[in-house]
């Protein structure tokens, strides 16, 4: 008798479903292969921007660089860029949570979906909850501090060594006696976090226009 096939859906963590689910996907599986189509096309559209960048200030990669504001080195490309992050961070924390989810309903013992994408993705899912998903600024959630709101709307881009990263500046703010700053919002860029994501979610991704389909491997 064949021994059915398994679907590992994090390389790292090893949760596997069984069955090869993206072959003919359907729900929440089709949910997953719908974000991983839209976060490789923003890792592309981020990679050329890097590498426009790069080349101008950087070509060599052997300099320290840090970049941020109106420069001329960065050209157009800051409005779109700022929202392929925002979207990114949207996206990819629904991918993390949707895969904890599905390892939590077959596995009690794992972490729960916000905590596993807590341990997946911890600087994309607070740029998410403080600035992609809703500005800070806006809500004046108790769970925000006032350099978070303020930094929640500042123009978040800054090209760091080699890459563009949103947190690369750290705000702190004292306001009636009271001090914080937004060191929750971490630096992060779209293409590192991407590869990191590839060595997890999608080992098989290669470098061309299209996407390789989720291996189903031998249990």
């Amino acid at each position: 008798m064949t021994t059915p096939a398994v679907t590992v859906l994090d390389h790292i963590d090893i949760i596997t479903v069984p069955g090869a689910v993206f072959q003919e996907p359907t729900n929440e599986y089709a949910a997953l292969l719908c974000l991983r189509h839209g976060l490789e096309f923003l890792y592309r559209q981020a990679l050329r921007c890097d590498q426009a960048v790069k080349q101008n200030v950087n070509p060599k990669g052997g300099l320290r660089y840090f970049g941020k504001g109106n420069l001329p080195e960065f050209g157009q490309i800051q409005p779109l860029l700022t929202c392929a992050f925002h979207w990114y961070a949207i996206s990819a924390c629904q991918y993390s949570r949707l895969v904890g989810a599905i390892a939590y309903r077959q596995d009690k013992a794992r972490p729960l979906p916000p905590h596993y994408v807590q341990g997946v993705i911890p600087e994309v899912l607070s740029f998410r909850d403080k600035v992609a998903a809703h500005f800070a600024w806006s809500t004046e959630n108790s769970k925000d501090n006032d350099a978070e709101r303020l930094a929640s709307i500042l123009p978040p881009l800054a090209f760091v060594d080699d890459s563009f990263h949103v947190g690369a500046m750290r705000v702190g703010l004292s306001r009636e006696g009271k001090e914080s700053n937004s060191a929750s919002i971490a630096p992060w860029s779209i293409c590192k976090i991407h590869e990191r994501l590839r060595a997890r979610y999608w080992p098989d991704a290669i470098e061309n226009a299209s996407i390789a389909e989720p291996d189903a491997a031998a249990d």
